[in-house]
């Protein structure tokens, strides 16, 4: 492929000018953000031919730490700017697997060639496309697909100044914590310096006018061999704090230093020889430290926080147990729950360990269904124990908020509580997250989609942020996106439980069946594989292998999975088996049936049958929910 003598590009029946950012066409002229443009520039240099995600990575973002999603997003945008078909692309097609391929004919421009081309608009313009962060594009209300691709942004560097150049001022006070590193003999206190990197940061967050990303965000970078600037980049903050911990029997040794996001100046550090019961005046000292460097005094004066336990013992088994909440699976929940227990037996006024054990209890029914009565009554004791003994944690309003949802479905009242917990702490991933699935479950799919958004945007590298925004896009039938945010799931943390199963339910409803098996078979939890495996391999028309799958479902699960097995013998358009196990889930549940998309469909081949709608009275189905 060619190019004109000033580098603008025919592509198709647009003119493309790199070196302005910009496409135009009949008058018409985008702006295009500078790496999408050097994505189409790509395309353009292998014109026909296909050009990997890889490839792509290579070419564009070389300099910057992101993941494979962000040339996902790109090309989602240079196809909504282009006017691309989304049936039958004109412009860029994918390739299964391989990557993309510039279908539309490229060309050098030729001004001679008489076409009536808009002049460049002045350097002083306002670009056509949002150059703001995330907050700005929620705030209008633009199609969920833009603002993924805004999110991208966040994940991008921004272009380096020039040589010459002075270096610009952080216009936005914020700090990302960053794992403290385990410097003990026997390297066997991750844990525990991974506990205390999640409170100086829980310190810090609660500041007003302080932007700090959650942990999970940055334990995505724990281990991984990375310059400050890159990280600092890749979590959009302009300072970074970073430790570590050295334990040996009673005393610790920790260091911690403030640094810029570029890596070249310290700001501050310290390190701190004390005994191991001192540990939580450290953790104020340091995140006092930050605040004061910062100048953060006039927003608003750090004030230490109230020391969760007094016993150190206790305290250990938390930050075990808050290790083992992360993987999601039902082993792991379990093991968290004991580790829980323990601790409130040592000290049974920590609160924020009663609020994790009702969370936990909750938890552990995700996507299995309703929780027992008997879960239900240990959850709802354990989060009024946390509210009682101290309502200023928003985790304790979160809990208050997850039980009454769960097992009351007294959605006002779990609005309330959760409204509380987004006072005290407005940036908390975790309420984000359940306010948006209670947003959800009310029918409120608006309002579920921007709360799913903030908490994207409060926790980038965390999965179940990209998980509750699938859900709500799964519930909203935007299928092909809700498949995009599981996909971004699934990449962060391919280990944790329930991920590759609901990403598999996402694309038997896009019509992927093949992909669906393979998705599945990949899933951790082995009740997550096996629940979905039957219909992802009897939509595949594995028939045989279909039989046998469900019939192992019915003899390990029982009534216990009588959704998924309802849904299975819909979706074959077995009515009577269908009906018989939908009656089953109607009398043992509590009426809500999971919001999996290609239930929706399969539930349709029962409409005409008079037992299926005397039951829809009786369970909460999705199409009352859209």
């Amino acid at each position: 492929m060619g190019t004109a003598d000033n580098g603008v590009l025919r592509i198709g029946d647009w003119r493309v000018d790199p070196a302005l950012d910009e496409i135009s066409r009949a008058g018409t002229t985008v702006k295009l953000e500078p790496r999408a443009m050097r994505v189409l520039v790509c395309l353009a240099g292998h014109a026909g031919q296909v050009v990997s995600v890889d490839q792509l990575l290579d070419a564009v973002w070389k300099d910057v730490v992101v993941t494979p999603d962000s040339v996902y997003q790109a090309v989602a945008g240079l196809r909504r700017a282009l006017g691309d078909d989304s049936k039958e692309h004109a412009y860029i097609a994918n390739v299964l697997r391989r990557g993309y391929r510039l279908v539309a004919p490229v060309s050098p421009w030729a001004e001679s060639s008489g076409e009536s081309v808009p002049p460049p608009a002045p350097a002083s313009a306002e670009p056509a496309a949002p150059q703001q962060r995330w907050r700005w594009v929620v705030l209008g209300s633009v199609l969920i697909l833009g603002i993924a691709a805004a999110a991208v942004w966040k994940f991008q560097a921004a272009k380096p100044p020039a040589p010459a150049a002075k270096k610009p001022a952080a216009t936005v006070t914020s700090v990302a914590v960053l794992p403290f590193v385990d410097m003990s003999r026997d390297k066997d206190q991750a844990y525990f310096a991974d506990g205390l990197t999640e409170e100086i940061s829980t310190r810090l967050a609660k500041i007003h006018g302080l932007q700090v990303p959650a942990t999970t965000s940055s334990f995505y970078f724990k281990d991984r061999k990375l310059r400050v600037a890159e990280i600092a980049r890749a979590l959009g903050v302009a300072y970074v704090l970073e430790g570590s911990v050295r334990k040996s029997g009673d005393t610790l040794r920790i260091t911690a230093q403030l640094v810029r996001g570029d890596g070249e100046d310290q700001l501050w550090s310290d390190t701190f020889d004390r005994p191991l019961t001192d540990i939580f005046n450290v953790q104020d000292e340091i995140a006092g430290a930050v605040v004061q460097v910062l100048k953060l005094s006039l927003i608003e004066h750090y004030r230490p926080e109230r020391v969760p336990t007094a016993n150190i013992e206790a305290y250990t088994l938390y930050m075990r147990a808050t290790s083992a909440i992360t993987k999601a699976g039902a082993a792991d929940y379990s093991t968290a729950a004991m580790q829980l227990k323990s601790a409130l037996a040592l000290d049974p006024g920590f609160a924020s360990a009663w609020a994790s054990l009702a969370l936990v209890e909750i938890w552990t029914f995700d996507y299995r269904g309703a929780p027992t009565e008997a879960a239900c009554g240990r959850a709802k004791s354990a989060a009024e124990r946390a509210l009682k003994l101290d309502a200023t944690l928003a985790v304790s309003h979160q809990a208050t908020a997850q039980v009454l949802q769960a097992c009351d479905q007294n959605l006002p009242a779990a609005e309330a509580q959760l409204t509380t917990a987004l006072e005290i702490a407005p940036g908390s991933a975790g309420t984000l997250r359940a306010y948006a699935w209670l947003a959800q479950a009310a029918g409120r799919l608006d309002q579920a989609l921007k709360l799913a958004q903030r908490a994207v945007i409060a926790d980038p590298l965390n999965p179940w942020s990209h998980a509750v925004l699938g859900d709500v896009q799964m519930s909203a039938r935007r299928f092909e996106q809700a498949e995009m945010s599981y996909r971004r799931a699934v990449e962060i943390e391919p280990e944790a439980a329930s991920l590759h199963a609901i990403l598999a339910n996402i694309l038997l409803a896009n019509h992927k069946p093949a992909e669906a098996v393979e998705m599945a078979e990949q899933e951790t939890d082995p009740e997550f594989r096996g629940l979905v495996m039957p219909l992802a391999l009897d939509a595949a028309g594995r028939t045989g292998d279909a039989d046998r799958a469900i019939a192992a479902v019915e003899l390990q699960y029982g009534d216990a999975a009588a959704d998924t097995i309802a849904e299975f013998y819909a979706c074959r358009h077995d009515t009577e088996r269908a009906i018989r196990w939908l009656t089953v889930w109607a009398a043992n549940s509590k009426g809500v049936f999971n919001d999996l998309p290609n239930r929706i469909e399969c539930l349709k081949n029962l409409a005409s049958d008079p037992r299926f709608q005397a039951l829809k009275g009786r369970i909460a189905l999705p199409e009352s929910r859209n």
